[in-house]
């Protein structure tokens, strides 16, 4: 699975979800953009965001390994911006019914949220609580706390896991993969997909593919490489491809 932060709506997406799907791969979009997105400090949702997120639907409605529909991403961060969260719950409410109404098949929207500690179930519980109609189909936690040969306990996973348990839509981490501690060894994974956290973590998506400025990348392309006769490809921490 990928997850596709940054959807262009007009544009024609078959070539690459169809060798996607070849490949057994499906997709996870986030239905904002970085220009396009509910904002927490000035929390509105309008016609304008409706018809972004509708477009980003539309676009990607009708492939089959599309999964899912983040209807935002760490919208809320703080305790002071968590009324910026009836927001995302109204665009849930209505991307759900949008999607009800145009006769697609059924996707799930979910929401992909900042772990903060002090607000992570509230807010968890809150998105998913009501009506299913208007309520999330799974929660995205973005997950940093688990740095280099950490721990079960140190890294809070057994306070996610005492949170989560009983949780009624899927948890995932919908990022991972801290990198204060270089190279990235990954030991969390084991822990994962081990017996103290399986039977409620549905997974998840490490964070991230392309390597940039922020550090975290697993693959660096070379665009740069116009004369070469095939593009270099390194694997961060493994031989080159």
């Amino acid at each position: 699975m990928l997850r596709v932060y940054d959807v262009d709506p007009n544009a024609d997406h078959s070539g690459c979800m169809n060798l996607f799907a070849n490949a057994g791969i499906y997709i996870l979009a986030d239905l904002s953009s970085p220009d396009v997105s509910i904002n927490r400090d000035s929390p509105t949702w309008d016609t304008s965001l409706y018809s972004y997120y509708t477009s980003v639907i539309d676009s990607l409605a009708n492939y089959t390994n599309t999964l899912g529909f983040f209807s935002g991403n760490e919208v809320a961060n703080s305790a002071n911006t968590t009324g910026s969260s009836a927001f995302v719950k109204a665009a849930t409410r209505d991307m759900k019914a949008y999607i009800q109404q145009k006769g697609y098949r059924t996707i799930p929207v979910g929401y992909s949220a900042a772990d903060v500690v002090p607000i992570r179930q509230q807010l968890a519980d809150y998105l998913n609580c009501g009506d299913q109609a208007d309520a999330i189909d799974f929660f995205g936690d973005n997950v940093y706390e688990w740095c280099g040969d950490s721990s079960y306990t140190t890294s809070g996973y057994n306070n996610i896991t005492e949170e989560f348990t009983d949780y009624s839509v899927p948890y995932f981490f919908a990022e991972y993969g801290c990198n204060t501690v270089q190279p990235r060894t990954f030991s969390n994974i084991p822990v994962m997909y081990g017996s103290q956290m399986n039977g409620f973590l549905t997974g998840g998506i490490v964070f991230e593919y392309f390597q940039e400025t922020n550090d975290f990348g697993m693959i660096l392309y070379n665009y740069s490489c116009f004369s070469c006769s095939a593009k270099t490809i390194t694997r961060f921490g493994y031989p080159k491809w």
